[in-house]
């Protein structure tokens, strides 16, 4: 299962430089990131790594803030309304989709990563397809 991180950040300048350097010492790869203002002074990054194990224990050992949570991969042919196919399916089955991820594109594919709030129903989808 793949893993998405956030990281909860004071909003200020060098924040995500922070985050990226400690993982980058820890040689932990990441695959995909967003950034987002929660609240006043405070922000998210979020990641998709290539070694969760690392990840966890570089921002533990760094006192970062976070919180990780199971993600669906998703291949996806890479044309027009295959998204909105997909994510009509997961409306349709009750499925809130809370983040999405571009992971790669390759030959005629797109592999995305979506955070839902019910694994379950979007696997069952997932075996339909």
């Amino acid at each position: 299962m793949t893993r998405q991180f956030e990281i909860i950040i004071q909003n200020k300048i060098g924040a995500l430089a922070d985050v990226s350097e400690a993982l980058a010492k820890s040689r932990v790869n990441i695959k995909a990131i967003s950034t987002e203002i929660k609240d006043v002074g405070l922000g998210v990054i979020k990641v998709i790594t290539d070694d969760e194990q690392a990840t966890r224990k570089t921002l533990s050992m760094g006192d970062f803030e976070f919180d990780e949570y199971d993600v669906v991969p998703v291949k996806l042919i890479d044309r027009p309304g295959e998204l909105a196919r997909f994510s009509r399916g997961l409306a349709n089955l009750g499925v809130d989709i809370e983040s999405v991820f571009v992971l790669h594109k390759e030959n005629g594919f797109t592999e995305i990563a979506l955070k839902v709030n019910d694994l379950a129903k979007a696997r069952k989808l997932l075996s339909l397809k």
